[in-house]
Formats: C-alpha cells, sequence, structure tokens
C-alpha cells in the first residue's frame, strides 16, 4: 500500500493544503479512522480501484469520516498520477459517500466535479455570530453586495460568512469550542469567512471546521465550490464555463489558490480544482 503526503492547491512544498493519500486494496473503515487519528491531517483520503476509470474514495478527519473533501481529491489524484494508476489528459470517476462525481486531469491540473449545489438557512442573528468570531457585528456583510450569512453546499453544508474588509477578515479569533457547539446544533460542518475586499481574485477566505477537529483549514476545495454558487445565486458571479481564481491560507501562512468553474447553465453545477505537490511517500504496513 502506497501512503502520500502531498500538499494541495499549490505549487510549492509548505504551502497550500496538506493531505495524506493511502493507496489501498482492502482496509476497513475502522483501520482507516485510526490512520486519520494518527497523522492528524485535516483529512486523509483512501483510495481503493474499481477499474480503470472508476476509484472509490475516503474521506477522513482526525475524528470522522466526511462525505467529500476538495483538497483530499486534487491530492488523491496527484498520486495516482505519481503511482500511473491513471493517465493525464483523461477523465475519471470517483465514488463518494457524496455520489459518483467526474475528475478531469489536464496538463496535470485536477478539476471535479462537485455535488449538486444547495442554499440552506439565513443566519441572521449577528450577535451570536460576531460573539462566536469576536469581530463586530457591523463587519459582517459586503460594501458592495447585500450579502447575509448563509448555509451552502456542493457535499458537505458550511455557513457562508461575508466580511466586509480583509482587515477584519484577517482579525477573526473564533471561540473554537462554542462554534463547534454552534456547528453541530446548526447541523453544519462549519464556517466559511470571506471577503470580497481583495486585490487579486474573487475572494480571500478562511475555513473554520472545529466541529470535526479543525480548527482552521488553508484551503477548502467544496468550501469555495458552495461560496461559487453562492455568489452566483447573488449575482456577484454570472459567467459559465470561466475559471474564478478563489485565495486561502493567507492567515496560516500557507497560501493557496483554488479555481473553480461554473457549468451547465440549465442545471447549474460547480467545479473546482488546483495543482499540488508530493512532499513524501512511502509504503504502508
Amino acid at each position: 500500500m502506497l501512503y502520500y503526503v502531498i500538499d494541495a492547491f499549490t505549487e510549492t512544498m509548505f504551502s497550500g493544503n496538506p493531505a495524506g493519500v493511502v493507496i489501498h486494496e482492502n482496509l476497513n473503515e475502522v483501520f482507516m479512522q485510526k490512520f486519520a487519528t494518527e497523522v492528524r491531517f485535516s483529512e486523509t483520503a483512501f483510495i481503493k480501484k474499481i477499474d480503470n476509470k472508476n476509484f472509490e474514495i475516503k474521506f477522513f478527519t482526525p475524528t470522522s469520516q466526511v462525505n467529500l473533501c476538495g483538497h483530499a481529491t486534487v491530492a488523491s489524484f496527484k498520486a495516482l498520477l505519481d503511482s500511473k494508476a491513471i493517465e493525464d489528459n483523461n477523465t475519471y470517476y470517483m465514488k463518494t459517500l457524496a455520489g459518483t462525481l467526474a475528475v478531469e486531469l489536464k496538463q496535470s491540473f485536477i478539476m471535479m466535479e462537485q455535488a449538486e449545489p444547495k442554499l440552506g438557512k439565513i443566519f441572521d442573528d449577528y450577535d451570536s455570530l460576531s460573539a462566536l468570531f469576536k469581530i463586530n457585528k457591523s463587519q459582517i456583510g459586503d460594501q458592495t453586495f447585500n450579502l447575509v450569512p448563509q448555509a451552502a453546499s456542493t457535499g458537505l453544508w458550511d455557513i457562508m460568512l461575508p466580511i466586509k474588509t480583509k482587515d477584519a477578515l484577517h482579525a477573526l479569533n473564533p471561540d473554537f469550542k462554542a462554534l463547534a457547539d454552534f456547528s453541530k446544533i446548526n447541523n453544519i460542518g462549519g464556517v466559511h469567512a470571506f471577503t470580497l475586499d481583495t486585490a487579486e481574485g474573487i475572494a480571500e477566505s478562511r475555513n473554520f471546521c472545529p466541529l470535526y477537529g479543525i480548527d482552521e483549514e488553508a484551503a477548502t476545495g467544496t468550501s469555495n465550490a458552495a461560496l461559487t454558487y453562492y455568489l452566483f445565486h447573488n449575482q456577484v458571479l454570472n459567467e459559465f464555463n470561466q475559471e474564478y481564481k478563489f485565495l486561502q491560507g493567507e492567515s496560516m501562512g500557507r497560501p493557496s489558490t483554488i479555481m473553480t468553474k461554473l457549468i451547465h447553465k440549465n442545471n447549474p453545477r460547480v467545479m473546482v480544482g488546483g495543482n499540488a505537490v508530493i512532499l513524501t511517500k512511502g509504503k504502508l504496513y
């Protein structure tokens, strides 16, 4: 069994979001969870080949299994390329708890289809949100668009939390215990805070998911895909088949670049992707 450590959503080692990847034939989920707890990456992916075009991938945080993970998918297909299990410039399919999704590779750049985009509850209790993140509630929102905190999903539910300025975004200081309790009560994975106050890309974001043992994450593909759909719904984005750039990880010293794309205008879906760098690989005994 091959084991990799791969930095995803980056072209540079020690930036982006690190993931563990295991290519196996018959591991059980008890072992997978124990292994993910041991290595303590925000997510570890376990890949099992079904046939030449199809793979089953299971994703585990240090505390639990999750339906889908963007950066660990990018890392997984980087590992499959390296191990020669797949070929570049092809389309493959991954079976996940969020459904069977397409993954496209073009010159080693990896783009994955996300699950059906959905919007959920609007969170208009700004007093509670400002207390959770230790900011003035006047900083919640946007300078130009009428954006409000709302749950969104392309495989995992997060609250999209608009913040008016980049300085306010970087000043967020969550009460992680309270945020984990808030997430559990509201049946969401975490909070994807973002600002449109950026000189580069569409938005800069920070992602907090303490309920699943991840206080902050340097790059979250599923959350930025959900943010893409949220911004489309709010008429910030309106072009299909055009790549959009999102930034994350600056506050952690691990800058990440996540690319997204809206497809299927009559039935919108989102694709998300990026580059990846292999840090190390070896054998799992």
